[in-house]
């Protein structure tokens, strides 16, 4: 079963609209600015910031889906995340040693040298 077909089944009848728009990544995927093993210097310093310093962010390869990395090095900040724990829906993700230990680090990562 995928992420949207138990999410319907659990709260289908009580908000079917949040259903459709709740589709995330369970783990980071391959390209993902948040992994450790992106391209050094890949989105510059200030775009990383700002990109952290946001509640939600979407794959930037697949927009229908939250992004795994955002919600992992994010945790409770990011709203989705934050959304499923409110409702007691355990994402289930994965990764969470792909990507890097602190924003700061990530931040660090990815200023141009």
């Amino acid at each position: 079963m995928n992420t949207a077909e138990s999410l319907k089944e659990q709260f289908g009848s009580i908000h079917p609209k949040l259903v459709d728009v709740a589709a995330y990544y369970k783990k980071p995927c391959k390209d993902c600015p948040f992994k450790k093993d992106t391209l050094k210097g890949w989105l510059g310093k200030n775009r990383m910031t700002e990109i952290l310093a946001i509640s939600y962010f979407v794959c930037h390869k697949n927009t229908h889906l939250q992004c795994a990395g955002h919600m992992l090095i994010n945790d409770n900040k990011n709203d989705f995340v934050e959304l499923a724990n409110r409702m007691g829906i355990n994402l289930n993700l994965t990764g969470s040693a792909l990507v890097f230990e602190s924003k700061q680090a990530c931040i660090e990562h990815h200023t141009e040298p």
